[in-house]
């Protein structure tokens, strides 16, 4: 076999080598191709969210009497308001809080006071803020001992008992606990009467949002 023969079969032998590679690689993508067009089609993402929620308190008013007030947040679900004052003269205070949820809640109350007083939780006002809130959060609201203004008094020593205020479906649909437009916002009438002749009186009332999966209906 001279040169010109050999080279011959070489570019031959080359070119079919060459064509098989192609055949070969066009086979394995379009069988990747399938799989993951199969692959894509089978998948279903399971899961569950996780609970979350979180409750805060804007500036809280006074509006009857000479009483100080004030608001702080303890934890993430969780404010305590402090709130002071002399004389005997009844004391109303409107306290709003923003509730933000993506599992069913509960709030609850207690007082811790000095010296024996009465006091009635109500609820003044309740309202969604936003697009983010789901159609049902405020419908869903079932209140406990926090009523409306007839919501009896009650005597406050020491540490009292929790009080059961109310709880609801979730709230958020989504969003983070900064989001302005996820929450539902519950305005607290809380009334105090500070005993007879009384120089001066103090309570802090701690507010405390917990998950609660099922709320009664």
């Amino acid at each position: 076999m001279d040169s010109r023969t050999g080279r011959g079969v070489n570019r031959i032998y080359m070119s079919t080598v060459l064509r098989a590679c192609f055949v070969i690689v066009f086979l394995l993508v379009a069988a990747c191709g399938a799989c993951a067009q199969s692959g894509a089609a089978s998948v279903t993402v399971t899961g569950q969210v996780s609970g979350a929620l979180s409750l805060s308190a804007a500036e809280a008013r006074a509006l009857g009497g000479q009483a100080q007030v004030s608001t702080a947040s303890v934890d993430a679900n969780t404010v305590a308001v402090s709130i002071s004052g002399s004389g005997s003269e009844e004391t109303r205070v409107h306290l709003p809080l923003r509730l933000r949820s993506n599992v069913g809640y509960s709030l609850r109350a207690s007082f811790l006071s000095p010296a024996e007083l009465t006091a009635r939780v109500s609820v003044a006002d309740a309202r969604a803020t936003g697009r983010l809130v789901h159609a049902n959060a405020l419908a869903g609201i079932r209140l406990a001992d926090a009523r409306d203004e007839r919501a009896p008094f009650l005597t406050v020593h020491n540490s009292s008992p929790l009080l059961a205020l109310l709880g609801g479906p979730p709230v958020s649909k989504a969003g983070t606990f900064n989001s302005p437009d996820n929450a539902i916002e519950i305005v607290l009438s809380i009334e105090l009467r500070p005993p007879a002749h009384q120089e001066s009186w103090s309570t802090r009332l701690t507010i405390t949002a917990a998950p609660n999966p099922h709320p009664r209906q």
